[in-house]
């Protein structure tokens, strides 16, 4: 079964680069892995930094193209026997003034 949680060892105000949640994905497929992704992508804020582990060889590709479609940073990647951990920093928030991958609402009309 697949979990998603918070870091044990997370802390609001830590340094950038501290990992904020922690997505326990087992042997699951990708299709199952990429919900949980997107899931905590839209929970923590830009900018956090959230760990995968996956007990799943195949999901290395998807995860390096996740990153890259989302606009996020693939920090470390640490391999064991049975699990790989893959560190990835979410986007930062937008500098005011620059376009943004994300979709803009448009403000409501008088």
């Amino acid at each position: 079964m697949s979990a998603a949680s918070p870091a044990a060892s997370s802390d609001a105000t830590g340094p950038d680069d501290s990992v904020r949640a922690v997505v326990d994905a087992g042997g699951e497929p990708w299709s199952r892995i990429l919900g949980l992704l997107e899931r905590r992508r839209c929970e923590l804020p830009l900018g956090s930094v959230l760990e995968l582990h996956s007990a799943n060889p195949q999901v290395r590709s998807s995860v390096r193209e996740w990153c890259r479609l989302t606009g996020s940073t693939l920090l470390a990647e640490e391999e064991t026997r049975d699990v790989s951990a893959y560190r990835i920093k979410l986007p930062p928030p937008p500098v005011h003034g620059t376009p943004t991958p994300f979709p803009v609402p448009k403000p409501e009309s008088p």
